[in-house]
């Protein structure tokens, strides 16, 4: 039996995130196990004849990053789909001209989809509309989704072939914007653009091709964990299966199971099946029982007490009554699930504390871990709450680096004093992990580290200053607090003797680097499970 490290990291800046938040010299590695973190003089006592040598030069070593809320399966998927964010189109009209190329290599009467608009960054300052689309493709279904996701535009064949017209109702939990005669414009908000999502599910291939894009993205950002918040695919679970025995997904997944409504769908098919959370091993792991409460911020669909205030009338989009959530967070809670709900706006995220309340004092459970997803708009009874119930925030403060002026242009600064409030809520002892939510935003932890730190949008302007954190918080909350929040911080989110030994070798040394440089910062290197599986050219 060998008695070196097969690996060795030496002379670099390495970030433990330990509970002293120690910053030491070097690591070294055995199978995939983390044997030693101290000085490199001790470490190097370890290197032996096959041992690989990699000297950091000063740069910064930190655990691998774990994203606690992102859609991995569609983050490559929607590559294969027509591509409108703000770095490829600016307008509408650049918008009709991809859809009008993707209908010149499409059969008629097919679909064309696309994903990624935000209508606040477009130069018309509106969402499309299915007149606009018809334009580009009169004879193809067209189907475009913001990219929040929680809203998305149909051409006219699209609304007829779904039987949505001029005396079609909103359903529950949805929306179908209207013009002022009463005809639906396209625009789908929430619920009402569901039935038309679930027939244009990405293809098995198709996944399979964005899924091994995904595990490529998410490694060279530097990601070794991702929850994956989606739950409506079986598919997707089978190929996140197929692909860990394959290995050609290297990044470890808690996938979560989702109920919409009271629809019968997988979550609830897990409910029965005698698995909970936690089923699983290191690589692939069952998750939270997962329910959705409202949609999204800067798409005007959250959940808010008061009014948004350029419209007296929109308090957002309410997915279930208080009753419904109670009922379900009551059969997850019960059953030995953990909970997690999307609940991004402040009345949302009431209602859901009131029913972990209920569930809790009804049937008490330690160590239950719910969770709120995103969890955006807040005050201090709320993270008091938050606190005592011992709920786990995932925040979506990520958003706000490229979703920040929309958001400011939905609430207004004052109503965002306490977005996304990071600072206040570590201040409460909360654990609160940072997650991207990709597709709706690029992934790159850099880019939600640079935001905690700085609160700066891409404009400039500044939301909630008195919430920065430090570089060491905010590398707290995407490692060791997204490991707390799938129950695995024992086994990851720092680098400890034990640990798996997954890990990320940036640039340049991060504690080192001011603030308005860290979008500079790259990942030179990722080792997963003992496995270097990125290496930079």
């Amino acid at each position: 039996m060998k008695n070196y490290a097969d690996v060795v990291f030496v002379n670099g800046s390495v970030i433990t995130v330990d509970d002293s938040d120690r910053v030491c010299e070097a690591v070294a590695i055995a199978g995939n196990r983390i044997v030693r973190v101290g000085e490199s003089h001790e470490v190097n006592a370890l290197a032996g004849p096959e041992t690989r040598v990699v000297d950091l030069k000063g740069r910064s070593l930190l655990p691998g990053f774990v994203d606690a809320h992102c859609h991995p399966g569609y983050h490559g998927a929607v590559k294969l789909q027509i591509r409108c964010g703000h770095q490829d189109v600016q307008s509408i009209e650049d918008i009709k001209r991809e859809i009008k190329k993707r209908a010149s290599t499409t059969p008629r009467g097919e679909w064309i989809l696309g994903r990624g608009y935000d209508h606040n960054k477009l130069k018309e300052k509106r969402h499309p509309t299915r007149w606009d689309f018809d334009e580009a493709a009169p004879d193809h279904k067209v189907f475009i989704t913001r990219a929040c996701g929680h809203m998305s535009v149909a051409n006219s064949m699209t609304l007829a072939e779904f039987d949505i017209g001029r005396e079609t109702p909103d359903p529950h939990g949805g929306k179908i914007d209207r013009d002022s005669r009463g005809e639906p414009t396209g625009l789908l908000f929430e619920h009402a653009q569901i039935p038309i999502r679930m027939r244009t599910q990405p293809s098995y291939e198709d996944l399979e091709k964005g899924m091994k894009m995904m595990n490529y993205d998410f490694l060279s950002r530097g990601i070794t964990s991702a929850h994956d918040a989606s739950g409506r695919n079986p598919g997707e679970i089978r190929l996140f299966q197929k692909g860990v025995s394959e290995g050609w997904i290297q990044v470890r997944l808690y996938f979560m199971v989702r109920t919409s409504g009271t629809t019968i769908t997988l979550g609830e098919q897990y409910l029965s099946s005698g698995l909970v959370t936690g089923f699983g091993n290191e690589k692939l792991r069952l998750g939270a029982y997962k329910l959705q409460m409202d949609g999204a911020g800067s798409g005007g669909s959250a959940a808010m007490r008061e009014p948004y205030p350029d419209d007296p009338t929109n308090y957002g989009i309410l997915h279930m009554t208080q009753e419904e959530l109670d009922e379900l967070v009551m059969r997850g809670h019960k059953t030995g699930y953990q909970v997690g709900v999307h609940a991004l706006g402040d009345r949302a995220v009431e209602m859901t504390l009131q029913s972990f309340e209920k569930a809790l004092r009804l049937h008490p459970r330690k160590n239950h871990r719910h969770r709120i997803e995103h969890c955006g708009l807040l005050d201090g009874p709320i993270m008091d709450k938050i606190r005592d119930l011992g709920a786990v925030p995932a925040l979506g403060l990520p958003f706000l680096y490229e979703m920040g002026d929309s958001y400011i242009s939905s609430f207004g600064v004052e109503r965002l004093s306490c977005a996304y409030p990071l600072r206040s809520l570590m201040d409460r002892g909360i654990i609160s992990p940072l997650s991207s939510d990709t597709p709706v935003i690029d992934p790159n932890p850099m880019h939600g580290i640079y935001f905690a730190v700085t609160r700066k949008t891409p404009s400039g302007q500044i939301i909630a200053p008195n919430e920065a954190v430090s570089v060491m918080q905010a590398i707290r909350a995407y490692t060791v607090f997204g490991a707390y929040a799938s129950f695995e911080e024992g086994i990851k989110g720092s680098i400890e003797v034990g640990k798996l030994a997954d890990l990320v070798v940036l640039s340049r040394n991060i504690l080192e680097t001011p603030a308005e440089e860290i979008l500079g910062i790259n990942v030179d290197l990722t080792m997963v499970d003992g496995t270097m599986v990125y290496e930079k050219e």
